[in-house]
């Protein structure tokens, strides 16, 4: 969930009907309870997070009123639109630009009340963003939906957004049991130190467009001193053991590679995989059979993998163990 802006209404009007500019010390706390209603079934526990600050924040709405009007920093935190009718607050949207002194800008949090929604809401919203970013000499909008969601993604479509891939997260309540696997080819630990390589197998397999919009930083890759005492000392006492697996070609440089995190107290076992598109055939569906066959000195605990769209091979391996599609996020964009 990403932050809003505060725009200035300066003829400080009170509008019964229509779009107007998000007010930082009036509508935080409706906004924190559409977002609650509007996104009930969607937040993930980061979006937990989120909503539960802009909460705190709206009841020290006096607070954070007078740190926007002390600092352009905060400020610039802060930036959108809402949507009254019947004089209360049942939509909005988030407008921030996406990097300083880009011309990409992010759409977010585009929520109606659902007493209100088949209203034109939803539209009114998006092209008072577009004309905002439009306005600021913005090039790009860049917005992100979840799969499931046809009706937004159909309103996103006539607005001629076009989708850029995204991410998927699959889920089985239990880890499959009965799965043997064969040696594969090539497949050896790697280490902690190794992370450039796997900024450069993560970098591989991201399009032109995703490298475009957000590319991968390396230091979302790197494993800090004090996480990697604690992976040791969790594998020590029998506690949690994380699989840093990878195939190598003649040159030294990863061809795939997963990280694999298997808890024996409590939790949930969770799977990353990365592969260079060249590579997807061969190793996808061999990798995600051997983290399984792993598994299976483990507790049947609940299992996440978090792939991107584009692994459609090992979306189906997983398919056919039972795992199903708990969320996609599809990233979307339009030229301004």
């Amino acid at each position: 969930m990403a932050a809003m802006h505060v725009l200035a209404n300066p003829a400080n009007q009170r509008i019964e009907r229509g779009v107007r500019p998000f007010d930082l010390g009036q509508d935080l706390r409706a906004v924190a309870q559409l977002i609650a209603d509007a996104f009930a079934d969607e937040l993930d526990l980061q979006g937990e997070a989120a909503l539960r600050e802009l909460r705190i924040m709206g009841h020290m709405s006096g607070l954070v009123r007078l740190l926007s009007r002390s600092t352009g920093e905060f400020q610039d935190v802060f930036n959108g639109f809402v949507y009254i009718e019947d004089g209360k607050l049942v939509g909005n949207v988030t407008v921030q630009r996406a990097t300083s002194g880009s011309g990409r800008w992010q759409i977010a949090n585009v929520a109606v009340d659902p007493r209100y929604r088949g209203r034109g809401i939803s539209r009114s919203l998006m092209e008072t963003a577009l004309d905002y970013i439009r306005d600021m000499g913005g090039t790009w909008a860049v917005l992100q939906v979840r799969a499931h969601n046809q009706i937004a993604r159909g309103l996103y479509s006539r607005m001629s957004f076009e989708e850029m891939g995204g991410s998927v997260e699959m889920r089985s309540p239990r880890v499959p049991k009965g799965i043997g696997h064969s040696p594969i080819p090539g497949l050896a630990p790697f280490s902690t130190a190794d992370s450039t390589l796997l900024y450069d197998l993560a970098n591989s397999e991201q399009s032109a467009e995703s490298q475009w919009w957000r590319a991968i930083r390396r230091s979302d890759l790197e494993v800090p001193l004090e996480r990697s005492i604690g992976e040791w000392f969790s594998r020590l006492v029998g506690r949690d053991r994380v699989y840093r697996m990878a195939i190598r070609d003649f040159t030294g440089r990863f061809e795939c590679a997963l990280i694999l995190t298997a808890r024996r107290w409590q939790g949930e076992h969770s799977l990353q995989l990365w592969a260079r598109p060249e590579a997807r055939e061969r190793y996808e569906q061999k990798l995600i059979v051997w983290a399984l066959a792993t598994l299976q000195e483990y507790p049947i605990w609940p299992i996440t993998a978090t792939l991107t769209t584009a692994h459609t091979i090992a979306q189906t391996a997983l398919e056919e163990f039972g795992f199903h599609a708990h969320s996609t996020l599809l990233t979307m964009r339009r030229k301004i």
